[in-house]
Order: C-alpha cells, then sequence, then structure tokens
C-alpha cells in the first residue's frame, strides 16, 4: 500500500524535529528581545533622571526671578545635542512659558510612566516627562519634554538581529543532522510493512525472518505470533457460526436480518414452519418480509420497515398477513438496531411472531372497557379545560405587573403572583400560602406608615364592605406610593368565596403628575413662575385691586448686552447667568410679591398694594443686586447691569396688557438713558424715542421685502439612531443694507415685525422662497418652515400655502409648518383650526418648544400635529439633569404611543445624543451635527429621501 510521504513516519519524524526547533528558536528571539528592551527603557529612565536634575538646576532660577528669556535660550542649547525631542516650560499658573520642537496649538501627550512600559515590555519612539522646577522647595513651574530612544532602539534592534542570525543557523544544521539520522532508524521498518501488507493479501499466514536483537527484530518476532493466534481465532469463529445456526433455524419466531438499504440478509429456517415459504424462496423476495404483508397493509408495513432502518427501535408492531397457502393472520413484528464490534451500522434484526390469538383477546377486552372510556372521556374533558384556564390564568397573573393577592373568606391567603411579593419586599422563598393576610403584611419588609393592620388579622364578619374602608395609595417606607384596592369575589350561586387585592406601584406617575403642575407655572430653567402664571396672578391682582381701591406695580427688567453673553460664551453660560439672576433677586422679592421670568432674560415682578416709594425703593435694590452679582467664566469675570421699567396700576393704566406694555416701554426708557437704571413710565416719553426706533425697524423691514434683503439659511435635522438627513429647517437671515456682506440675526428683526404686523410678510416670504427650492431640486430632503403665532389670525395663509404647492407642483409632505406651542396653547381655538386647515392641504405639521409651557400633554389630543420639537431647556444639560431625563423620556414615550416623531434641538455633545437614542427620541438637530448655512450640501448631494407622510397620526 502506498503512503504519501508526507503522512509518512519520516515526514512527520523530520517535522516534528523542525516545529522544536523553531520553538527554541521563537523563544530566544524573544528573550533576547525582552532583554535588549528593558535595557533600553532602564537607560532611558536613568537618563530622564539625569535630564530631569539637569533641567531643573538650569530653569529653577530664571524661573523664580520671573524672567523668561533666559529659560527659552537655555531650551534652544538643551534641545538637539541630549536627543531631547521637544521642551515646552510653563509657568506657576499653568500658561505656555517657552516652547521648542513642539506646537503649542496642539494638547502635550500624557507623560508616560515607566514602569509601565516596563510591564508592557514596549519602547516608544520618544518618551513623554514632566518634571517640577523647583529651588528651596517652592515650584516656580513645570517643565514637559520628550526625550527620543530612536538611537538606543536602533542598537538594541542590531543585537537582536545578529544573534537571529547565529541561532538560525545553528537551527537548520541541527534539522539537517536529525532527519538524517530519522532516515536511517526507520528503513527497516519500512521491510517490517512490506512482510505484512504481502501476509495482509495472500490471506495466510506469513512468518517474518528475524535477524537481530534489536527493537525491529523484537517487533517481527510479535507480529508472527499475532498472526497464529489470528489464524487460531478464525478456527474457533466457524466453530461457533455451526453453533448459531442450530439454535437459530430452531426458534419458535421468525427471525431475520435486514441490511441497510432493507434487502434481506439472513432469514432462519422458522420461516417455513409460520409462512410456508421456504429461506431460499425468502431470500429471492424483494423487500422481505413486505410481501408477506396483504395489500391494505404493506403502505404501512413498508413505513415501519423505513422507520427501523433510520436506526429506531419497534416492538410489537402489528398487521395482518397472508401466507403461501393464502390464510390470512395477524403477525406481530419487533425490530432493533444492529451493530458491529465497531460501532459500524449493520442494519436491522426483526423477529415475526403468529399473534393472532393474542389479538382476538385484546379485541374482546378493548369491547369490554369501551364504556368505560366513554364516561372517562368526558371527565378528562372537562378536566382539561379547566387545568388550560387556570394555567392561563396563573400565567397571566404571574406577568402582570400589580400586585394580585386572593384570600378566602377567612382572610386566609389562597392564591398571590411574584409582583405581590416583589411590592412588599417579602422573600420569594417564604410560604404566605393559607397564613392570615393581616399577618403576612405586618411581617412585610416594606409596609406602609399608620396602617391599621387589625382590621386584617380576624376573618371579616362581611365580606360585602366597601373598597372605601381601605386606603387608596398607601406610602410605603422604601419611599414608593402604592395604590390598594380590594374586590368581592362571588360564585355562580352569588355567594361571596373571598377577596381580591389589587395593589400597583404608582411612584412615577405621582411624581411626573407632580411635575408637570410644577412646571405648568414654573420656568424649567430658573424655577421661577412663568409667562403663563405671571399673566393670570397679574388679572387677580388687578380685580383685587379694582374691588379694594389699591395700587398695583409692575417691574420689568431685562440684562443689558445679554445677547454677548450668549454669542461670546454659548447658550450654556447664558443660562447659567439667569439662574444666578433668579437667585439673588428672589432675595430681593417679599413673600406678597410675585416674581416670574418672561422669556430670555426678561423678568418681570409683581408688587400688590404698594406705594411709589415702596416701588421706588425696589427698583433701587434690584438694579444694585445685579450689579453686585459676581460672575466668573474662564477666569474672566463679567460685570452685570440691568434696566428695568415700572408701571403703577391705576396711575399709568388700568388694563393688564397696557400695564406690562408701558412697564416695558419704561424699561427701554431706561435703556435710553444709559443703561444699569430704572424708570418710572412716562408716558410723554413713550411716542417720542421708541416710536422712532419702531418706525425705523419698519421701514428697514419693508425695504428688505421690497428689494431681497432676506435670505434663507437651513439647518440639518437628523435621524438619531442612523444620523442620516431627515429634513431640513428654514431660518430667515435679514441682509444687513447699511453694511454689505453682513447678516442681522432674527432677535434684532423679528420682535419689530411681530409687534407692527410684519411678521406675516416675512412668514409668505419665507414659505414661498422653501415652495420655490424644493420645486427647483426634487430630490432634496423635506423643508421645515416656523410660523409667527401672529399668523393664526390669518385664515387665507393655509389656501395661500395650498396654492403655492399647486403652482410649483410639489409634494405637499414635503413641506413641514413649525408653530410655536406656547403660542398655540394661549390662543387654542385659533391654533386648532389653523392646524386642522394645514392638515388638510397635506403639509406636515410640527409644534415647536414642546414643553415649554409643559401643559403641553393635555392639550395634544386638540393640537393634531404630526412631529413634536422638544424645547431646548431640556436638552441643554440633559446628562446631568434628572428632572429633564424623566420629562424627555415621558415626552418621547407619549409621543410614540399616540404615532408621532419627536426631535430634540440644542443636540451640542455625543453624550446627549447618545442619551437622546436610548431615550427614544427619533430625531435630533444642533451645533454638534452642524451649523444653519445658506447652502447646505443635503440640498444637491442627497437623492430621494423619505419623508413623512401627512398621515402620521
Amino acid at each position: 500500500m502506498h503512503v504519501p510521504f508526507f503522512r509518512t513516519l519520516r515526514a512527520r519524524l523530520v517535522l516534528a524535529i523542525l516545529v522544536v526547533q523553531f520553538v527554541v528558536l521563537a523563544v530566544l528571539l524573544a528573550n533576547v528581545n525582552r532583554v535588549w528592551s528593558d535595557m533600553v527603557l532602564r537607560a532611558t529612565e536613568v537618563r530622564v533622571e539625569e535630564l530631569a536634575r539637569l533641567l531643573n538646576a538650569a530653569l529653577a532660577p530664571p524661573m523664580a526671578s520671573l524672567d523668561y528669556t533666559p529659560a527659552a535660550e537655555l531650551l534652544d542649547g538643551m534641545r538637539t545635542p541630549d536627543g531631547i525631542d521637544y521642551l515646552v516650560l510653563f509657568d506657576h499658573q499653568g500658561k505656555v512659558v517657552a516652547a521648542r520642537g513642539w506646537d503649542v496649538g496642539t494638547a502635550l501627550p500624557p507623560p508616560d510612566q515607566l514602569e509601565a512600559l516596563h510591564y508592557r515590555n514596549t519602547i516608544p519612539p520618544v518618551v513623554h516627562a514632566s518634571i517640577d522646577i523647583k529651588m528651596a522647595g517652592k515650584q516656580y513651574g513645570l517643565l514637559r519634554f520628550g526625550l527620543s530612544t530612536e538611537l538606543l532602539s536602533e542598537s538594541a534592534n542590531r543585537v537582536l538581529i545578529q544573534s537571529a542570525t547565529v541561532v538560525v543557523i545553528g537551527a537548520v544544521l541541527s534539522a539537517l543532522v536529525l532527519a538524517l539520522l530519522g532516515f536511517w532508524l526507520t528503513r527497516r521498518l519500512y521491510q517490517l510493512m512490506e512482510a505484512a501488507e504481502h501476509q495482509a493479501t495472500d490471506g495466510a499466514p506469513q512468518l517474518i525472518k528475524v535477524d537481530g536483537d534489536d527493537e525491529v527484530s523484537a517487533l517481527a518476532t510479535r507480529f508472527n505470533q499475532m498472526s497464529m493466534g489470528m489464524q487460531e481465532r478464525l478456527d474457533a469463529l466457524k466453530k461457533n457460526e455451526e453453533k448459531f445456526l442450530a439454535i437459530a433455524d430452531y426458534t419458535y419466531g421468525v427471525e431475520l436480518w435486514l441490511n441497510p438499504d432493507g434487502e434481506l440478509v439472513w432469514v432462519n429456517a422458522s420461516v417455513t414452519r409460520l409462512t410456508g415459504y421456504s429461506v431460499k424462496e425468502c431470500m429471492e423476495m424483494r423487500y422481505f418480509p413486505l410481501p408477506l404483508a396483504t395489500l391494505e397493509e404493506r403502505n404501512r408495513v413498508s413505513d415501519a420497515i423505513k422507520e427501523g432502518l433510520t436506526g429506531t427501535a419497534g416492538q410489537d408492531f402489528e398487521f395482518r398477513a397472508m401466507k403461501r397457502d393464502g390464510k390470512v393472520f395477524w403477525a406481530a413484528m419487533s425490530w432493533q438496531s444492529i451493530y458491529d464490534s465497531g460501532d459500524n451500522y449493520l442494519g436491522v434484526r426483526a423477529s415475526v411472531r403468529d399473534n393472532s390469538q393474542l389479538k382476538e383477546d385484546r379485541l374482546a377486552m378493548k369491547r369490554a372497557m369501551y364504556e368505560l372510556q366513554q364516561s372517562q372521556g368526558l371527565n378528562q374533558t372537562y378536566l382539561a379545560r379547566a387545568e388550560s384556564e387556570r394555567s392561563r390564568l396563573t400565567a397571566l397573573l404571574s406577568a402582570m405587573r400589580f400586585g394580585v393577592l386572593f384570600v378566602d373568606t377567612h382572610n386566609l391567603i389562597v392564591f398571590h403572583n411574584p409582583a405581590f411579593k416583589a411590592l412588599w419586599l417579602i422573600d420569594e422563598s417564604t410560604a404566605i400560602t393559607s397564613k392570615p393576610i393581616g399577618q403576612v403584611l405586618q411581617s412585610a419588609l416594606n409596609r406602609p406608615e399608620n396602617y391599621d393592620f387589625a382590621s386584617l388579622l380576624e376573618a371579616s364578619e362581611s365580606m360585602n364592605a366597601s373598597t372605601d374602608d381601605y386606603p387608596g395609595d398607601l406610602n410605603m417606607n422604601d419611599g414608593r406610593i402604592v395604590t390598594q384596592q380590594c374586590f368581592t369575589v362571588r360564585d355562580e350561586q352569588n355567594h361571596v368565596t373571598g377577596r381580591l387585592w389589587v395593589y400597583e406601584d404608582v411612584t412615577q406617575e405621582h411624581f411626573l403628575t407632580e411635575r408637570m403642575v410644577f412646571l405648568a407655572e414654573r420656568d424649567a430653567l430658573t424655577g421661577l413662575y412663568n409667562r403663563h402664571a405671571f399673566q393670570e396672578q397679574l388679572k387677580r391682582m388687578l380685580a383685587e385691586a379694582e374691588r379694594n381701591q389699591e395700587n398695583v406695580a409692575v417691574l420689568y427688567f431685562d440684562l443689558d448686552e445679554f445677547k454677548y453673553v450668549n454669542d461670546t460664551f454659548g447658550h450654556g453660560v447664558g443660562d447659567d447667568l439667569l439662574k444666578r439672576v433668579a437667585e439673588e433677586i428672589s432675595g430681593q422679592v417679599r413673600r406678597n410679591e410675585f416674581f416670574a421670568r418672561q422669556g430670555g432674560d426678561e423678568f418681570a415682578i409683581l408688587v400688590p398694594n404698594c406705594t411709589e416709594g415702596d416701588v421706588t425703593n425696589l427698583a433701587t435694590r434690584i438694579v444694585a443686586t445685579v450689579a453686585g452679582i459676581q460672575f466668573t467664566v474662564d477666569g474672566q469675570p463679567l460685570r452685570l447691569s440691568s434696566s428695568l421699567g415700572v408701571a403703577m396700576f391705576p396711575m399709568h393704566a388700568e388694563s393688564a396688557e397696557d400695564l406690562v406694555a408701558h412697564a416695558d416701554t419704561a424699561m427701554y426708557q431706561a435703556k435710553s438713558a444709559g443703561k444699569a437704571t430704572w424708570r418710572m413710565y412716562q408716558a410723554e416719553r413713550d411716542a417720542s424715542r421708541e416710536m422712532v426706533n419702531r418706525l425705523t425697524w419698519n421701514e428697514r423691514i419693508q425695504h428688505a421685502l421690497e428689494n431681497d434683503g432676506f435670505v434663507l439659511y437651513f439647518q440639518g435635522i437628523y435621524e438619531a439612531a442612523t444620523r442620516d438627513v431627515a429634513h431640513l429647517e428654514a431660518l430667515v437671515r435679514m441682509k444687513d443694507s447699511n453694511n454689505p456682506g453682513q447678516i442681522i440675526t432674527p432677535g434684532h428683526f423679528i420682535p419689530h415685525a411681530e409687534k407692527s404686523g410684519k411678521i406675516l410678510d416675512i412668514d409668505r416670504w419665507v414659505i414661498g422662497e422653501a415652495v420655490r427650492l424644493l420645486a427647483r431640486y426634487p430630490a432634496m430632503p423635506s423643508v421645515a418652515v416656523n410660523i409667527s403665532g401672529r399668523s393664526f389670525d390669518e385664515t387665507s395663509l393655509p389656501d395661500y400655502i395650498k396654492t403655492m404647492l399647486a403652482e410649483h407642483h410639489v409634494e405637499a409632505a414635503r413641506l413641514m409648518v413649525e408653530l410655536t406651542e406656547t403660542a398655540a396653547v394661549s390662543d387654542m381655538r385659533d391654533a386648532q383650526r389653523f392646524i386642522e386647515a394645514l392638515r388638510n392641504t397635506g403639509c406636515t405639521v410640527c409644534l415647536d418648544d414642546f414643553g415649554a409651557g409643559f401643559s403641553s400633554f393635555a392639550y395634544l389630543k386638540h393640537l393634531k400635529a404630526h412631529v413634536l420639537k422638544i424645547d431646548g431647556l431640556f436638552i441643554r444639560d440633559l446628562p446631568r439633569d434628572h428632572d429633564s431625563q424623566v420629562f424627555v423620556k415621558g415626552m418621547a414615550a407619549i409621543a410614540r404611543d399616540m404615532g408621532k416623531k419627536t426631535v430634540a434641538e440644542f443636540v451640542e455633545n455625543e453624550e446627549t445624543l447618545q442619551m437622546l437614542v436610548e431615550f427614544g427620541v427619533d430625531m435630533v438637530q444642533g451645533y454638534y451635527l452642524d451649523k444653519p448655512t445658506p447652502d447646505h450640501p443635503a440640498i444637491h448631494t442627497f437623492g430621494t429621501h423619505e419623508t413623512f407622510s401627512s398621515d402620521a397620526t
């Protein structure tokens, strides 16, 4: 028999030698590399310590004298000669004094820990170090430098290569010597293999000549002994076969052997006695014993034989069979798979016997038991149905988050689900069935205070007691709130069988309800009362003041140059500043006075039953308090000031609207007087400078409308999960005619446009430009436009939108109209009518600044918007504000359940974005993703994009 060389003993021996040599080579090289790497690292460590002492001695005197010029010159001379890659010197305040070899605009890497480099056995190209510049125990600065290890690493590599070359040559020579030795040792084994193959081919024992007394000769001797032993076993096997045939041929039943293909291999002589067929006739039959079965039984028998050939055992398989003389009898067949000594599958061994008498006995027994089975069957059916219903009910109660407890008429527990034990903190291993309910609840780890357990310790005389006899909400000692309900259970005859107690954890619902009530009247950022609460309180105070003939004062103030703070330091700093002002001014407001934030940096205070002197003192204190606030940003102090206006009822106005407007006018009179002061409303000055300012802005807005003075900027709104562009938001900007190339932000001209009514013309211009842009780029994403709250009165605006879309052949769903929630809630009826008209055009409707008033949830069923844009106050500090997290998660969940999409604005970092994805917010917008630009990439480069359908709700 020819064996491929690579599978021979010689080849394996040579391969084993080579593997051992290469393993030894790898271990040696790894050890050499480790040793040299450790030497380089230790040399580098010594070098760093020497340089640290040298540099500290050289730089400490000039740093101590604050003369940084000599220190910088010393850096020039120290860098290249000592293999120093870079040097950066800091003074004691952490400012860079001098730098050589490093761009100070790039952050320095952290200093290397040489112990960690020893542990990892790695040599970085540059070792980064840091030393304190000290003299006489006092630190005057910090020096960061990088030490190059290039020369040491090159020396180590050369030594490693030389060592590897010597080891490889030695390994190759030793492998060749060992391979030749292996060939010489195996030559006699191949002679023994040829003799064994010759014996296997002839079949007769072949004795091998033994020559010598070595191991191969001993093996040949053992081979001769094995051949003789095999011949003796073959002779014994023949005798055993003869005995087996003698027994098998005279068994009572038919014994047969089918091979794995279902063909008959052997059958005993008993087949003639049972069927009348001879052994030879049976062997000639195809697929015996299938031909014995009657025609109607053959399919069953064929399936049984096939199943048996798959390795399945069978017992007493009954079928009707026919003898050679045509007589039909009942046959019973059993079978079992058989295997040889090597566990190789040989087929099926089967036994067939005449089962006619036993079959008759069974039929008689079946007839006798038929009536009994009929009655038992009905009982089992009813029992199975009842058990199935019980199992389903138990599974349902176990899966519920409500705690369920059923007690009998003696107040003993009959059933409980896992949630009940979890709510009352009862250990799962504690058995409570058949125990009194009062005893179980009183011993629970989590139980309410001041709860009357005594009423539950004994069985109630009447199980018809009302559920009002038991408290509805339980304040548990772990802080949770659990509702408790009790129901009387009756059977079909209306007899009381017990009570069902249901417990539910409503802690989160209570918290949300209380927080929603709080935020309905509070500003989310500062915690002060909001504009809505201010308006309601002002109406109440004016009604009471008119009834009692008293005065009411409105103090209206804002922060001077607050926009500069937001633009320079960001909205986060602006928010912190507003919270600090709210906190300081709250200390100046008495209990009967009402302090509210109107929005942005505007605040208002209501003072009931006051004199002009009281108001003068309060206004002076507020201006002085704001001016005295110490606020620092990045080490830079900010000096704050405010302008405050005062209007009094009934001296300056008799209605709430006029009183607020006059206080606002007085505030602008204070600004005109140089800011950082306050003014009482003066009617004679109201129509002078303020009116000129408003007329100027009105003229500029009209000029922009007539002379292409507006431009649209676009900011992307992205899918939160994939960060693909969902749609764009169009933001209007005004070109500065006095400074060509400059842009005026909306905060400057929108307030004037809203007061003058020009905002309606701006809304129509924005809508027209957005529709024309969508028509020009059919493949770009949808565009969202913002509509002013004053447009709710413009019943013709939806028709204008519909006409523009039809005229430019733009699909209505590609235009999204954003409405401010605060405006919608303040004028609910007009907003509801306006939104319904927009939906009829096919446009997508978005409710902007959602959550600002937080009466929003109650109005969602009236304001049928497709998309909710969550107010940015909840997003800006989301990772660190637990309350905001709770509400954003709640908004997203409620919107999702109502079939609405959600957008989160003011996303300014990755942490906020990931948290919004986790909460289930659909879309995100903010400077972290992109900033507004007049030429957004999505306008030109994006293909067809799936947008919200108009029937999203």
